[in-house]
């Protein structure tokens, strides 16, 4: 059995743009296993929301990552990095070759950089005062605090995200450091550009699939299980309008127009996003996968 090298090939991309499909294309030809980096989809029962890979398609590439929470408990990119390296350990012990999938930037620029969030716990008073700043001056607000206790961390953070915020500023405020003392891996960085007119295209049909493939019923299901309509999970695109239409203040129409509407904002956020902190090699779709079985090839 040849060794697997320690290169972290990464496929990540706007949400919608093809990722799982692109990672299955490899499967035959190369004995990889995915480690999902998706914050959602570490969820047990938000598989249509998610746009989870399926039973089937898991059978056929194994998926690490996938289905170790319930929606009540908290996750976050220190956990992730944990979990990743774990599983990437194991994957290379096997002989195997890891693939990092997902579209969570946040998690998968932890991951290749050894940016961990401290070991700093949840500040329950600190989190009411900071739940206060935002209502008083929004995210500008928390991002200006998160500024003056750590301009380095300030500068990594997704400023439009206040629940990263407000975490970041618990870790500066409480004296945690970003510093981990496993070396950064080399990485290769590969997302899917996909035209703006072809992914609006995607977008649609995977909402209309998932209100299709029932969407609503996993909400409900979710609710009767006692989360709160506004917990995070809930609140998320596509479960935040689904929730709505179950409580009727939403037609199933508008539901659907405005998970478009909110999904395409996001795919919008994550290239911005992938663009200014990764360093990202954007392949078409038509290329992504030849491109990723180079890289791949050569680590075995």
């Amino acid at each position: 059995m040849r060794k697997v090298t320690e290169l972290l090939v990464v496929l990540t991309g706007p949400t919608a743009s093809g990722k799982t499909e692109a990672a299955l294309a490899l499967v035959d030809d190369l004995p990889i296993e995915v480690i999902s980096a998706d914050s959602r989809q570490v969820y047990r029962g938000m598989d249509v929301g998610t746009a989870k890979p399926t039973a089937a398609e898991r059978a056929r590439l194994p998926h690490h990552l996938i289905d170790i929470m319930d929606p009540h408990e908290t996750y976050s990119a220190h956990r992730f990095v944990q979990d990743a390296r774990r599983a990437l350990d194991d994957i290379r012990r096997r002989g195997r070759l890891p693939l990092v999938v997902g579209g969570t930037g946040f998690y998968i620029k932890a991951l290749v950089e050894a940016a961990l969030l401290a070991e700093v716990p949840p500040d329950a008073t600190l989190r009411r005062d900071l739940e206060a700043l935002q209502d008083r001056e929004g995210v500008a607000g928390l991002a200006a605090r998160l500024e003056r206790a750590d301009p380095k961390r300030a500068a990594s953070v997704d400023r439009a995200n206040p629940r990263r915020l407000i975490r970041a500023i618990e870790v500066a405020e409480g004296g945690g450091s970003a510093e981990d003392s496993r070396p950064v891996p080399s990485s290769a960085i590969f997302a899917i550009d996909v035209p703006a007119d072809v992914l609006a295209t995607r977008i649609e049909r995977r909402v209309r699939d998932m209100y299709a493939g029932g969407l609503l019923e996993e909400t409900r299901a979710l609710l009767d299980r006692g989360l709160p309509p506004e917990s995070p999970a809930l609140t998320g695109v596509g479960y935040g309008e689904a929730a709505a239409v179950l409580a009727g203040s939403l037609t199933l129409d508008e539901a659907q127009r405005r998970t478009v509407s909110r999904t395409r904002q996001y795919a919008r956020r994550q290239r911005t996003w992938f663009r200014h902190q990764l360093s990202v090699h954007w392949r078409s779709s038509a290329t992504i996968v030849e491109s990723l079985a180079a890289q791949l090839r050569g680590m075995h």
